[in-house]
């Protein structure tokens, strides 16, 4: 994803397909029985069928207008709703919300799932997640069937010290009153989905909210009233891996604002323990910023090139390390990436693969080479749209092929690993501290430990 190089982008025009259906039951109409509007163009065959839709429907026949392109067919269509429609009033909300849903459904007939509209509430958390901090209680979400549940309570944030676990099923979210404090309503979120749950967890720091879940190894439902705080939850954990050979570990789990300060920090605190090797964990990381991975990419490149960016008009330019990024050394490097490490995390493993600086261990990942601009909109909304390609600095396209509709085929591209390794069907996936499961990274100890090994006989 690319911040915007734009600031506000207007959409130009787009085209809305209207279908007319009628079901007509009783008596068949003769004219109609007979054939006699089969031939278009005839004049009275178009004068009978006009009298008769007229009469029948009160509706009046169209008359294509030269010129008319697709805007002002849509501005048409919502006018004629706004006047005729009867079953719902069209007032000023649900004129947005039609407009919102015309713009998808625009979107959704290009083919591209990473292309999309996002509603000012969804821009808001978009924009909170690229720049690592947001409002809240501090605990990760995911859909769980059709319910919500906890998948862990940041370290130190009102759900931790709460008492929120991981595996608590959202049960129901109390609104406070946010002068008086008082619980003015609680809303049942079991059903619910997970964007619903989160904008009644979410709120104004200082203010409360009432949570209720549904925990396994209790007797009956669990309340907490927590106090909402500014979150900056961490994107980066470090630790030695094997304090004996002084190995250590940097798992990354997106590439925003953030990320690059919080690597810096964690790669000094292992240097200070006298890290000798690096185990970098790109596992699950699903991607972010472009610039995120280029200044992340830059410290373990001493020279040369990052990424290769091809523009829409087929111009290619090449990103370079950037000279002002600390760099990280010689030290041995293990690269741990799997089907879900994506977009920014393919940049820098693809990076490191080219330059023969780190051994890429575990399966192929995701196969996203392609940048997203998120264009904001006036009303408060914004556009995510696919603006250019990028390669390995080899040059290696390593998005999914496509199918005949332009629809990516998972799992024919990607960047390959130099050591492939399954994972075992024990390890519970995102489970970083299960070290005995975790058969990747035990082959990138192994890898390392090697290296060292054959460093010290020289």
């Amino acid at each position: 994803m690319m911040v915007p190089g734009r600031a506000f982008q207007r959409l130009a025009a787009f085209a809305v397909g209207v279908g007319l259906v009628l079901g007509i039951a009783g008596p068949v109409v003769p004219s109609l029985r007979h054939g006699r509007i089969a031939c278009a163009g005839v004049s009275d065959s178009r004068s009978a069928a006009s009298d008769w839709f007229s009469g029948a429907f009160g509706v009046q026949p169209a008359r294509a207008q030269s010129g008319a392109g697709p805007l002002e067919a849509y501005s048409e269509a919502l006018a004629v709703l706004k006047r005729e429609y009867s079953r719902a009033a069209i007032d000023e909300k649900k004129t947005r919300e039609l407009t919102y849903a015309a713009i998808q459904g625009m979107l959704s007939a290009l083919n591209d799932p990473f292309t999309g509209f996002l509603d000012p509430d969804d821009w808001l958390t978009m924009q909170q997640t690229t720049q690592g901090s947001f409002e809240g209680i501090g605990a990760v979400l995911e859909p769980y069937g059709r319910d919500v549940r906890v998948v862990r309570p940041l370290p130190g944030s009102p759900a931790f010290k709460a008492g929120l676990k991981a595996r608590d099923i959202i049960m129901s979210v109390g609104t406070h009153d946010t002068k008086t404090g008082k619980l003015v309503r609680t809303t049942p979120t079991l059903g619910k989905g997970i964007n619903e749950v989160v904008k009644l967890i979410k709120g104004p720091r200082g203010t409360r909210v009432t949570v209720t879940v549904l925990r396994q190894a209790a007797a009956r439902p669990l309340t907490f009233t927590l106090t909402r705080q500014h979150i900056e939850p961490p994107v980066v954990d470090h630790w030695m891996e094997d304090q004996q050979r002084k190995i250590g570990r940097i798992v990354l789990s997106e590439f925003n604002e953030r990320a690059d300060s919080q690597f810096e920090r964690a790669w000094m605190d292992l240097k200070k323990q006298g890290m000798r090797a690096l185990v970098f964990d790109l596992r699950y990381n699903p991607g972010g910023l472009l610039e995120t991975a280029i200044e992340i990419g830059s410290r373990f490149i001493e020279d040369g090139p990052i990424v290769i960016v091809q523009e829409k008009n087929g111009r290619r330019h090449t990103i370079r390390s950037s000279s002002n990024a600390p760099k990280l050394g010689s030290i041995p490097l293990a690269v741990l990436i799997n089907e879900s490490s994506a977009s920014a995390s393919e940049i820098v493993a693809g990076a490191i693969k080219d330059h023969g600086r780190g051994v890429l261990v575990g399966q192929h990942t995701f196969g996203k080479g392609l940048v997203q601009t998120l264009f904001p909109l006036a009303d408060g909304s914004a556009l995510r749209l696919t603006t250019s390609k990028y390669f390995t600095p080899s040059g290696r396209d390593i998005n999914n092929k496509l199918d005949e509709e332009h629809r990516p085929l998972f799992g024919t591209g990607g960047i390959q690993p130099d050591v492939a390794v399954e994972q075992s069907p024990d390890w519970v996936d995102q489970d970083f501290q299960d070290k005995v499961h975790d058969v990747q990274l035990k082959k990138a100890l192994d890898v390392l430990r090697s290296k060292l090994t054959a460093s010290a006989t020289r």
